[in-house]
């Protein structure tokens, strides 16, 4: 612990708290308003009227400091959650997308036209035209070069006339290696003006396995970044996203005028830290990548940096005020949106609050039923300012813990839109690289040469042996067809389904592929359920095959997603989870098409196929996305939701195909009570109504609440307020007799007012509920459970109306009422009999056994 400002706090925000406006606000009102407070004490001490309130004063600056550190702690944590979750993003988006690039290498250096170059060099323009096909539909490259062993270019799809060969280390691997790629990052002679290149190479062989040249894969690694982190960007942050080598070297940022390219940083992995760099301070998060399908990548890691001056800047988040009160206050009473500590908060302060409304209103009692009062006049007002500034505490405190809460609530709703629009970017890649492959194995010139060709009688195993190779490169897929242009099956690639040889396709995508114009075009299946997978559904992407000098289209080419792993899979890449990294337990997430459809889900309750039943906003979001508090099966759930808007080419503006899909994150925050209801304030002793004029004649009335109702007795008849605390039942007693509590070492029955006017008993029996001790007529002591205290208001002697004047027939409890000036809305204040409660507890006294 250490001090700020006259208030302990935890050494893990010290450093922070000067600059959290929030909370810096918040301590200063609250100091303030405790200086107040002490002034008015030391007068009430002077003049012995406040003798009860000096305890309240400390436990209110305790709990001050509680408050402020949960709150610096949770505002930390906000923060932090935030930048581990854009850490992690930057560099696992980065690594699925440079998996796919080891299998395109892998595939590309078997191509026969490439091959059959390396073998025979000459004229480059046919080549070069195959190249740039290839780059239409995979643009996440800038360039594909071919060169021999020693590093001469035979041909580049943009070639330079000033470089004819390059001497770079990644030519001489590839041509040796004995791994599936070479990856290489760093200064390439391929391109002079770029300080640094990602290239994939790997080695082009002869049907002996003699190694005739290298090919290379150029990747678009600057653009590529830019687009992660424009889709992490966030409005108004000033924070910066980079990726740092295994040196710690910025190769990507955000903002290369804050964090420049080259600058070194030094930064452990998976903690939040303070750094400081370029004579700033920044909070800072880097993150290590978790792979994809056994794929480390180079050893990157992504980084987020926060300047310390701006990153808990106050930002307006309306967000919760919409959001029905039931689902507010089940998440306050619990589940995991809240810990123990910061649920005790508000428990603590209404106590508090409590305590101090009760030694206020003991002392106005005192001082109005005492004729010993000692400027009773100056001590009433007095008491009056200090239950003002407490009241101006509690208003504080209220509106600290409702920040507090909204901090942690709308940290969760922006986490599970976080993650929902994680889910449906990993879902738009991965189908991006899909609708690539169909297109560019349909111009394998094996594959069109054999299927243009029904005489070879070895047609389907030659075909099959091509089919299967790349299968296993791309192991996405479940199955890879090729059909006719009569649209029956030729070869399949999964020897699960030999049995669909020979058949015909009679679903309409068939037609469909047919009749594509061009080298550019594909389409996709409904998901729906397919023999094609089992019965299963999924979606299925495929592109016309021409005969090999274009003249017609002699068949397709069909690839079978494997969704059920594949969509699982990017579902729970995007589960929020816990420190040890296993997922938030209960949280789950989907993928529904536009008619609420499931289409694919982590949790075996909501099946593919059925139809989810939520609000509009959810199943069809905006662009941005949203996300909603919900009840959901018994539970509080925070749900995110974003819907698909491609990648690239795919689902742009010149791309026919259109699907609409939606991510949905769902987080469990606590079992959902409908009829849960926020906390309720304590009694205000403030007065209500205007004093009357000197010369009225008056009556001092002490009043308190039950349920919906305003009460009260004369001040001369009650002694003081105490805590219900202690009390015990009587057995076999009438339903107007609570019990009984020792006072001042003798029994004091207890009056039920709740039972008697037929109210029902209000919250948790006990807990915050207290005892008005009165003296009866008999001069015997009595308790009335009241649910909170009320004002000591004076009252004119001609307001006062005798119930029996009034009503008919009315509980002879009451006695009296207190008028109210017409049109003022004021609650009417009823006013209880003495004689009545005493005789009812005078009776169950004498009727109840003596002891021996």
């Amino acid at each position: 612990m250490a001090k700020y400002k006259g208030i302990e706090v935890r050494d893990s925000v010290r450093q922070l708290l000067p600059h959290m406006p929030l909370i810096e606000e918040y301590r200063e009102m609250l100091q303030s308003l405790q200086a107040v407070w002490d002034n008015l004490n030391l007068l009430g001490q002077m003049s012995g009227t406040t003798a009860e309130i000096g305890q309240t004063r400390e436990a209110f600056a305790s709990l001050t400091g509680e408050l402020l550190n949960n709150l610096a702690e949770q505002t930390l944590a906000k923060r932090e959650q935030e930048m581990k979750a854009r850490s992690q993003v930057v560099i696992d988006i980065l690594i699925r997308n440079l998996f796919e690039r080891t299998a395109d290498i892998g595939f590309l250096s078997t191509d026969d036209a490439i091959r059959q170059f390396a073998a025979n060099p000459g004229e480059p323009w046919a080549l070069q035209q195959r190249f740039r096909e290839y780059v239409r539909k995979y643009s996440v490259y800038e360039d594909v070069v071919l060169l021999d062993r020693n590093g001469r270019i035979l041909a580049r799809l943009k070639p330079d006339e000033r470089i004819t060969a390059i001497h770079d280390d990644w030519v001489r691997a590839a041509a040796t290696t004995s791994a599936p790629y070479v990856e290489a990052y760093g200064p390439s002679e391929l391109f002079p003006g770029q300080t640094q290149s990602l290239i994939y190479a790997y080695k082009i062989t002869s049907g002996l396995g003699e190694t005739l040249a290298v090919l290379a894969l150029c990747f678009r690694f600057g653009d590529e970044m830019t687009r992660i982190f424009q889709g992490l960007a966030q409005a108004d942050d000033a924070g910066v996203m980079a990726l740092l080598d295994a040196g710690g070297q910025v190769i990507a940022s955000s903002d290369r005028w804050q964090v420049p390219l080259g600058a070194e940083l030094q930064v452990a992995s998976g903690s939040l830290q303070r750094l400081r760099f370029a004579g700033r301070s920044y909070l800072a998060f880097a993150s290590d990548t978790k792979g994809y399908q056994g794929y480390m990548g180079p050893g990157w890691r992504g980084l987020v940096l926060m300047p310390v001056d701006h990153a808990f800047e106050i930002h307006d988040d309306h967000q919760l005020d919409a959001i029905e009160p039931a689902l507010l206050a089940s998440v306050m009473a619990g589940g995991r949106a809240f810990s123990e500590a910061l649920r005790a908060i508000p428990q603590q302060a209404e106590g508090i609050q409590r305590d101090l409304s009760r030694a206020v209103w003991n002392g106005t009692v005192r001082q109005g039923s005492s004729a010993a009062a000692v400027n009773s006049a100056f001590s009433k007002i007095l008491l009056r300012e200090i239950s003002r500034i407490g009241m101006s505490m509690r208003e504080v405190f209220s509106r600290s813990i409702g920040n507090l809460q909204a901090t942690v609530l709308s940290s969760l709703l922006a986490d599970s839109q976080f993650f929902a629009a994680l889910a449906i970017d990993i879902m738009d890649r991965n189908l991006y690289e899909r609708a690539n492959d169909c297109r560019w194995w349909a111009l394998d010139g094996n594959i069109r040469a054999l299927l243009a060709n029904p005489g070879n009688k070895n047609r389907q195993a030659e075909l099959e042996k091509v089919i299967a190779y790349i299968n296993s490169l791309y192991t996405v897929y479940d199955n890879i067809l090729l059909f006719d242009s009569e649209g029956c099956i030729q070869a399949v690639a999964n020897p699960n389904y030999a049995n669909l040889v020979g058949k015909m396709l009679d679903e309409p995508w068939g037609a469909d592929c047919l009749a594509l114009p061009d080298s550019q075009s594909y389409t996709v299946s409904q998901f729906t359920r397919s023999p094609l997978y089992a019965s299963r559904p999924t979606y299925i992407y495929l592109a016309a095959l021409r005969a090999p000098d274009d003249s017609r289209v002699s068949g397709g080419i069909a690839i079978v997603f494997d969704s059920e792993p594949q969509f699982n899979a990017m579902l729970n890449d995007a589960l929020p989870r816990v420190a040890s990294g296993e997922p938030v337990a209960g949280s789950f997430a989907v993928f529904v098409d536009d008619a609420a459809r499931i289409v694919a889900s982590t949790d075996s309750n909501y099946r593919i196929g059925e139809t989810l039943t939520l609000p509009d906003e959810l199943l069809k979001p905006a662009v941005t996305g949203c996300s909603l508090l919900i009840a959901l099966d018994g539970q509080v759930m925070a749900v995110g939701a974003r819907p698909s808007t491609g990648y690239r080419e795919y689902k742009g503006k010149e791309d026919s195909y259109r699907n609409a899909l939606s991510a949905l994150v769902f987080i469990p925050l606590g079992a959902y009570d409908a009829s849960a209801r926020l906390g309720n304030d304590s009694g205000e002793v403030v007065a209500r109504r205007a004093s009357p004029a000197a010369d009225v004649a008056i009556r001092e009335i002490a009043t308190f609440h039950l349920g919906g109702h305003w009460l009260g007795l004369p001040v001369s008849a009650v002694v003081e307020a105490i805590e219900l605390n202690g009390a015990a039942c009587l057995a076999n007693a009438p339903k107007q007799v609570y019990g009984a509590l020792i006072y001042r070492n003798e029994t004091l029955p207890i009056y039920n007012l709740h039972a008697a006017l037929g109210l029902d008993e209000s919250g948790e029996a006990g807990v915050g509920q207290q005892v008005v001790v009165v003296r009866g007529e008999n001069g015997k002591l009595f308790g009335i459970l009241v649910d909170q205290l009320g004002e000591v208001m004076e009252t004119p002697l001609s307001d006062i109306e005798d119930l029996a004047n009034i009503y008919v027939g009315i509980a002879s409890v009451l006695a009296s009422v207190v008028k109210t000036a017409p049109g003022t809305n004021a609650p009417m204040l009823v006013l209880l009999s003495v004689a009545s409660m005493s005789e009812q507890l005078r009776g169950r006294s004498e009727a109840a056994p003596q002891p021996a």
